[in-house]
């Protein structure tokens, strides 16, 4: 009998790990930036070092034999606390920093306008923030917590409920009292209308839709300035250039400064909300709690 060690060689059970979450080669070896054979070789080693099958091979399609699904949880749950392990030791002699994730309409205009008052009150945890227009990976970028929009949990992550969003028409208030005024939804006609059409798509800003709740068939939906950037579209409407159509979580500085202001109480329904997503071993950080607490409080500071 070959002697074996205890612990199989890291590189198959990371295999087995990928393999078993996707219940696919191709995409486990994508994830592992390696060919689906190598995976494949892998999964054939670790078996053998085992002595049993892990995967039913039926074709193109796999499924987890009782060992297998034995195995994966641990195996997860075990490179998930090296990964944290390491994590921390890396931030150790380090300044400490919490990196974030978001959309650039909301870090521009709900975020980091409020950064100043984290500073204060903690001038030695710095905040990083990094933007994008789709979801990002916390391992592969590094990232230690996201603010996403979107409308409930997702899997194998801590979430939890920010801002809720709505989505409303804004516009300067000088619009209000020149001539023609802007006083009912039938005035949009004499308006131009501006699209923010939001670069991941998650969030409906659509005129038309708007129009039809508001029942006025006589403003055509889609003329007018369409912009993809929600500071662009805003500053566009701060300008008196219009009226947006856009979430009112990225205008509530300009809306309680009165730079803005919501012409007409109709809604655009959404279900989608602000909410802050991460690993849940995260939450062992005194700072991402710090920070989490603070962001939680201003956002009830808002409502």
């Amino acid at each position: 009998m070959v002697d074996y060690p205890s612990l199989p060689p890291l590189n198959a059970l990371r295999a087995f790990g990928a393999v078993g979450r996707y219940l696919s080669f191709a995409k486990a070896a994508e994830e592992l930036h390696v060919t689906p054979a190598a995976v494949s070789q892998q999964i054939k080693n670790l078996e053998a070092i085992l002595g049993l099958n892990l995967f039913h091979r039926l074709g193109r399609r796999i499924t987890l034999t009782e060992a297998g699904h034995q195995l994966l949880p641990g195996i997860e749950n075990g490179f998930g606390e090296m990964e944290r392990a390491v994590r921390r030791v890396r931030m150790l002699g380090q300044p400490t920093y919490i990196s974030c994730n978001t959309v650039g309409a909301f870090a521009a205009r709900w975020l980091v306008p409020r950064l100043e008052r984290w500073t204060k009150a903690y001038p030695k945890i710095d905040v990083r923030i990094s933007t994008s227009a789709e979801l990002v990976s916390f391992e592969e970028r590094e990232i230690d917590m996201a603010i996403r929009l979107s409308a409930g949990e997702e899997m194998g992550l801590y979430t939890e409920l920010l801002q809720r969003e709505t989505v409303v028409p804004m516009c300067s208030p000088a619009l209000l009292t020149q001539t023609p005024p802007l006083r009912r939804p039938e005035d949009l006609v004499n308006f131009q209308l501006i699209h923010f059409t939001p670069a991941a798509g998650r969030i409906n800003t659509r005129w038309a839709d708007w129009l039809k709740i508001a029942k006025v068939e006589t403003v055509d939906p889609e003329r007018g300035v369409s912009l993809s950037d929600g500071t662009a579209a805003l500053n566009a409407a701060i300008a008196g250039q219009g009226v947006v159509l856009a979430p009112k979580t990225i205008a509530l500085i300009d809306l309680a400064l009165g730079t803005l202001v919501i012409p007409f109480d109709i809604e655009l329904p959404t279900d989608l909300a602000w909410r802050l997503v991460m690993p849940p071993g995260n939450l062992e950080r005194q700072e991402i709690r710090d920070f989490r607490t603070w962001l939680l409080e201003e956002s009830r500071g808002d409502q």
